[in-house]
């Protein structure tokens, strides 16, 4: 119970906190009693509450973020690994570094920021866009970085970051892709893809395949029923759905009203969410297949990141967060049974799942 608190009043004030540029944030956390907590310190600034007490810090864990360009993965993220500290009951102290949006002046800055705190394990989510400005900074050669949205495969030139303490965790959409051909088993193929950052990756993703007809869905051609109906090329096809959830949701139903003759709707971890089943009729799903590679997860995770709403099972940013922080700290992943890490990248398993009423129901 003492734990569960904790846990409760963590979220609480960090949710409620105020972030500035370049801010530093700082929870300390011990086990010796539940009065033993410190709020939340912001650099620079007097805090406006602090219970004082003897605090013997024992694990020190910095996260970047820029609020402004990730969005809710800022939060969740942070709410996992603190989920994860607590779950430890040792003490710690997570310091949050949020620098709004992600270019080449603000991630040296804060890394000056970190080195200056002392810090040497940083939990960095930044995209593979921006990773290349680590090898820019002074003398960060003993800092660990763990990178939850970069995989390693998506860095052009990434033998320029070697001399750089990097781990890679994002999961391979690469591979997913594979598994997907693989199931394909040779039959046309057919892609709709969004006009997002996501959805345009996805889309060169493919771009060396045998693809029998493609086409950008924007907001342009929201009457989706135009380009599907009579379309011969989607006869009998594959049919790769690199959309977000509300999209995809709109185009099953379109394609389901239009009753076309398509053999498989297939897409990646980007439709593996519990909204499907409420935005979709299960007539519309019927057809289709989601690849997935969030694994196992150790029930005492599980259960601590429930009680805060974040549900690793089908979040991977989260899910991949959580290996980091383990990583980090012991500088082990047995804890978790089905990934590996292989040249600094973790290595997920790729499964196959068709979509049922009520639940995803695993194929291979």
């Amino acid at each position: 119970m003492n734990i569960i608190i904790k846990t409760l009043l963590l979220v609480f004030i960090f949710t409620g906190c105020s972030q500035t540029k370049y801010s530093g944030q700082s929870y300390n956390v011990s086990n010796n009693s539940s009065n033993s907590y410190n709020t939340i310190i912001e650099k620079d600034e007097e805090p406006t509450l602090f219970i004082k007490k003897e605090v013997k810090l024992k694990t020190k864990i910095a996260i970047v973020f820029p609020s402004y360009t990730i969005g809710k993965y800022a939060l969740e993220a942070t709410n996992s690994i603190n989920t994860y500290l607590i779950s430890r009951d040792e003490p710690f102290e997570l310091v949050v570094y949020d620098i709004v949006t992600q270019n080449k002046k603000n991630i040296l800055n804060v890394m000056e920021e970190i080195k200056k705190d002392n810090i040497t394990k940083v939990i960095a989510m930044i995209t593979k866009e921006d990773v290349k400005y680590l090898k820019d900074v002074f003398n960060i050669s003993n800092i660990q970085f763990y990178l939850p949205l970069v995989n390693k495969g998506d860095i052009i030139n990434v033998e320029q970051l070697n001399n750089l303490n990097l781990t890679f965790g994002a999961i391979d959409y690469k591979k997913q892709f594979e598994k997907l051909l693989e199931y394909a088993n040779g039959n046309p193929l057919v892609e709709l893809y969004g006009n997002s950052g996501i959805g345009r990756t996805l889309h060169q993703y493919l771009k060396n395949e045998n693809i029998r007809y493609s086409k950008k869905i924007d907001d342009n051609n929201g009457r989706y029923k135009f380009f599907l109906r009579n379309n011969k090329k989607l006869d009998y096809s594959y049919v790769f759905l690199n959309t977000p959830i509300v999209k995809s949701s709109i185009l099953l139903s379109a394609i389901n009203s239009q009753e076309l003759l398509i053999s498989k709707i297939m897409s990646t971890q980007l439709n593996y969410t519990p909204l499907l089943f409420s935005l979709t009729q299960t007539r519309d799903r019927k057809k289709l297949v989601i690849a997935n590679s969030i694994g196992k997860i150790p029930e005492d995770l599980e259960e601590y990141n429930n009680l805060i709403g974040n549900n690793l099972n089908y979040s991977w940013v989260n899910y991949s967060t959580i290996i980091g922080i383990e990583y980090l700290i012991n500088d082990d992943i047995s804890k978790f049974e089905d990934i590996s890490l292989q040249d600094n990248q973790i290595i997920y398993p790729v499964k196959l799942y068709s979509v049922q009423k009520h639940s995803f129901q695993l194929i291979k």
